[in-house]
């Protein structure tokens, strides 16, 4: 399937209760505290290829406005996501405040912009002001409020977004690869080990086939880019997830070392694709 045909949903069960209670309630926050701000209101990550897991998983979002906030609204913006917070502990509502003007042109030239993550309101900032999100929006995402995704122009561009896929690597992944050598307790913790072995992969993916994927689609990447040799690893990766548990088939000591060997075999096999 090429990236630019989106898979139609068939189940009016999605997205799931417990997203649409979040979602809803959100609607009802800002619709009162900032009437016709919010004219458009999309999912994004995991949500966008058909994965969650109740207690486990986080809604991304970008919210699309009819006009810039100003600070007064940004106040009250910060306010409701508090309000919000505290009625919903999970799952966490994630995202940013842009306008269709910022969809349709490169995020590079999008100004800092509201936007919440883990919890933290910052008035201006970066929250997924990026091209990965602007191509799961136009590619995977789910329309909760306003024109349908696929009648919304959104900047899309395949070139930049591998060439910002590589200089992740580049810029982050490989410096932190580095450090699990240092600190071999710290690649033995089950959510260190999912964050780089569900991690890598999903950029190796997106720099191999042109194409984005979800983290359990880079488990399943990473078995047939890497080979059958790290079946269990993966299994382990995906198993903690999932449900927040180890399958158990592999010792500290043995996570520990499959990680750091792992990590650095998939930052070189991405850094070594062309962008």
């Amino acid at each position: 399937m090429h990236p630019h045909q989106r898979r139609p949903r068939t189940s009016t069960l999605w997205p799931p209760l417990e997203v649409r209670q979040v979602c809803d309630t959100y609607l009802s926050l800002v619709d009162e505290a900032a009437p016709g701000l919010v004219e458009g209101l999309y999912l994004h990550g995991s949500l966008g290829f058909g994965e969650w897991y109740a207690g486990r998983s986080d809604v991304d979002f970008v919210a699309v406005t009819a006009r810039r906030p100003d600070p007064a609204t940004v106040d009250r913006l910060r306010e409701l996501h508090d309000r919000l917070g505290e009625t919903f502990p999970s799952p966490a509502f994630d995202g940013c405040y842009v306008t269709w003007a910022d969809l349709a042109a490169t995020p590079y030239d999008c100004p800092d912009v509201p936007g919440i993550l883990g919890g933290h309101f910052s008035d201006e900032g970066r929250v997924d002001v990026n091209p990965v999100t602007w191509h799961e929006l136009a590619w995977h995402g789910e329309t909760v409020r306003g024109p349908r995704l696929p009648d919304v122009q959104v900047w899309t561009d395949v070139p930049a977004l591998r060439a910002y896929s590589h200089g992740n690597l580049t810029s982050y992944w490989a410096e932190q690869a580095g450090e699990l050598a240092r600190f071999p307790a710290e690649a033995a913790r089950a959510d260190i080990m999912a964050w780089f072995v569900l991690g890598v992969p999903r950029l190796h993916h997106l720099l191999a086939t042109s194409r984005l994927t979800s983290k359990d689609g880079a488990g399943r990447h990473a078995v047939q880019a890497f080979g059958e040799e790290w079946r269990v690893l993966v299994a382990e990766a995906l198993s903690y997830r999932a449900t927040g548990e180890r399958v158990g088939l592999l010792s500290d000591a043995e996570i520990s070392a499959r990680v750091i060997e792992f990590a650095d075999l998939a930052v070189r096999e991405g850094l070594a694709i062309r962008p």
